[in-house]
């Protein structure tokens, strides 16, 4: 297979306290899938729920190559885990049609995340 894209980010979880305990609902609608805010109400550690899911989102956009600019919003990315526990994503609405545009087979993802630091990377085929 061909690599379309690599991508990846980092975040400092603190940072992103600092957003949640300004605009809490409306950051966290703007982030996340239906699914995952369900997954997000029910999670023990939210802000490692969060953040693991915005480096994984930030690190797609990077390798797709456009970022947030071509009408991509987070929360039409969404990241779950499959039946081994290993993260996937799935493309919803504008984020679906980038991926045909692209012809992305696909998604490899890996994060970790610790006190200080959450991160991902990002591999298209």
């Amino acid at each position: 297979m061909k690599i379309i894209g690599i991508g990846i980010d980092i975040l400092k979880i603190n940072r992103l306290k600092k957003i949640l305990k300004r605009f809490k609902k409306k950051f966290i609608q703007k982030i996340l899938s239906p699914k995952e805010i369900y997954l997000y109400k029910k999670s023990k550690r939210k802000i490692n729920f969060l953040a693991k899911r915005f480096v994984i989102k930030e690190a797609l956009c990077k390798a797709m190559g456009f970022g947030m600019r071509k009408g991509i919003s987070f929360n039409n990315i969404e990241v779950y885990n499959n039946k081994m526990n290993k993260p996937k994503i799935n493309y919803l609405g504008n984020s679906n049609l980038k991926k045909k545009q692209l012809k992305i087979k696909k998604s490899h993802v890996s994060f970790t995340d610790e006190k200080k630091y959450a991160q991902a990377i990002v591999i298209l085929e």
